[in-house]
């Protein structure tokens, strides 16, 4: 348009129209929100894949019957109610009502039963279904629709950790799906839940684009962790997949994305000198952890894995990666937790002068220890490098070998390794921590700790409910694995979020991944 061309009162009235329009294009750029992922999600089926940008992008999309509040306490979700039996064998779940999903069709216990078929059905390769067929103590032995708003689920044995398992935010809260996700041939071909938001688009390899449920029936309840109320506030989420932190970094600065979940911790005094971007730091329900190969020849020697506990100066690492933010911790439980405790707070002292008298008395001769890492996370390649320098100081021999990290997940669940760093999945409930690091390494090679012991304490810990008992089988955890060291705890996690200044309501938790709803762009 021309303005020259257009006299008088036509002319004022043109300007007020193109101001207008361009301000409706900004209240319209407005409703979405964009923030981004470093690798593409790797399916549509809850919890199929436990990756943070899958797990980002689906626990916006699903909901299940309960969930996880931001303490780790189990709430209702889909559940209106939620009865079980003295024996602890049966729990029976009132559907809420007027719930639908992303198609419009009701919620009812068909739905559910369908879904839970498919997650117990050994053909699906659900990686959560070891948590329900008996290999951790809870077998769910069938899912019973006992009309369209009851779901009973009967359980092999009683348990006080079933509600708990079906919230765990790695299985995406075993969230609900309805039968139209899935093709004749069985393969999940979308998404299509009951949350607050609706998996709109997928263009492989470059991004995913969620809208806003309009439909959504939020609880009454004010939100908390992955429960209560999740009203979303922006029509759309735009996910941009960018795999460099340079280029996400730059992203951010020019303002084309509004959020960056876990900026990489190299970038973070660079972010926080940015007047248009706040960072939040968060400590999460998460552990930074040293597995240990207690099969291995130099390893199986305890006192040798005593001495590198002993060896690690917490405070240095923290200093050194995250400006001193990462509390100094020794124990499987998060600082996070309700169950972190006096006990829970032992065993974390720098003192190499022990570390050289335990490998003295082992008898070590120098031979070669192999710390695995990966270059994709600047973390643990920087991890690395810091520990092997500690146990050099000790007198020893540790070196670094740095793999893909698709490579060294492969090596971790083959038990392949003598020692690596591994930063663990965020657990609101450290069961589960306990649980991902136990068992018997005969059938599952992933599990550093098989001391029958610890796999006894865990079945106890599977079965109790009351808080005071399960504090008390924490403890004798935390002393047994002191004194065993399969695997050297040094902190818990924290997590960096760098937003810029025109969202309104994001919040870090210690759960880790972005919750979109309850967030707004100005």
């Amino acid at each position: 348009m021309v303005f020259g061309c257009v006299p008088g009162r036509r002319k004022r009235a043109a300007l007020a129209i193109l101001i207008g329009s361009v301000l409706l294009a900004g209240a319209a750029s407005a409703q979405t929100l964009r923030t981004v992922i470093n690798a593409d999600i790797r399916g549509l089926m809850p919890g199929k894949s436990p990756d943070i940008s899958t797990g980002s992008v689906l626990q916006n999309v699903y909901e299940g019957l309960v969930a996880w509040r931001s303490d780790g306490s189990v709430a209702p979700m889909l559940a209106d109610k939620i009865e079980v039996s003295a024996d602890k064998q049966t729990y029976t779940f009132t559907l809420r009502d007027g719930i639908t999903f992303h198609n419009g069709a009701p919620l009812t216990a068909r739905e559910v039963v369908w879904t839970w078929q498919r997650f117990l059905d050994p053909k699906s390769a659900w990686p959560c279904r070891g948590n329900f067929d008996g290999s951790n103590a809870i077998k769910v032995e069938s899912v019973q629709a006992l009309d369209d708003g009851h779901v009973a689920f009967h359980l092999a044995s009683p348990s006080g950790a079933l509600l708990s398992a079906m919230a765990r935010a790695d299985c995406d809260s075993t969230g609900i799906a309805h039968p139209a996700s899935v093709d004749a041939e069985g393969n999940w071909i979308a998404a299509i839940g009951t949350g607050p938001f609706k998996l709109s688009e997928w263009r492989k390899g470059q991004f995913v684009e969620l809208s806003r449920f309009d439909g959504y029936k939020p609880r009454s309840e004010a939100a908390d962790g992955l429960a209560g109320a999740k009203i979303a506030k922006v029509e759309k989420v735009r996910i941009e997949l960018i795999p460099d932190a340079q280029s996400t970094k730059l992203a951010l600065f020019q303002g084309k994305i509004d959020l960056w979940p876990e900026a990489d911790s190299n970038q973070v005094k660079e972010l926080q000198q940015n007047p248009s971007v706040t960072v939040l730091t968060t400590p999460l329900a998460a552990i930074y952890a040293l597995p240990l190969q207690t099969r291995d020849p130099v390893l199986a020697d305890k006192r040798i894995r005593q001495a590198i506990n002993y060896a690690i100066d917490r405070g240095s690492l923290s200093g050194a990666l995250f400006d001193g933010k990462v509390p100094a911790s020794a124990s499987l439980i998060p600082a996070t937790s309700a169950f972190y405790g006096p006990v829970q707070k032992t065993g974390a002292e720098f003192d190499p002068a022990k570390a050289k008298a335990l490998i003295a008395a082992a008898g070590y001769k120098g031979e070669r220890i192999v710390i695995l890492t990966n270059k994709q996370n600047a973390v643990m390649a920087d991890t690395a490098i810091y520990v092997q320098a500690m146990l050099r100081e000790v007198g020893l021999n540790a070196d670094v070998e740095v793999l893909e990290f698709g490579a060294q997940f492969e090596r971790y669940y083959a038990g392949r390794y003598q020692m690596m760093v591994w930063n663990v999945t965020p657990y609101l409930d450290p069961l589960f921590i306990v649980e991902r690091f136990t068992g018997d390494k005969a059938r599952q090679a992933d599990k550093p700790w098989d001391n029958p012991k610890a796999r006894d304490l865990l079945k106890s810990l599977f079965a109790e409910s009351d808080a005071a008992k399960r504090q008390a089988l924490y403890d004798d955890l935390q002393r047994l694995y002191l004194d065993d060291m399969p695997m050297v705890v040094w902190g818990t996690r924290v997590s960096s979020t760098a937003v810029r200044r025109n969202v309104v309501g994001f919040e870090g938790w210690p759960g880790q991944k972005p919750r979109f709803w309850g967030v707004s762009v100005n």
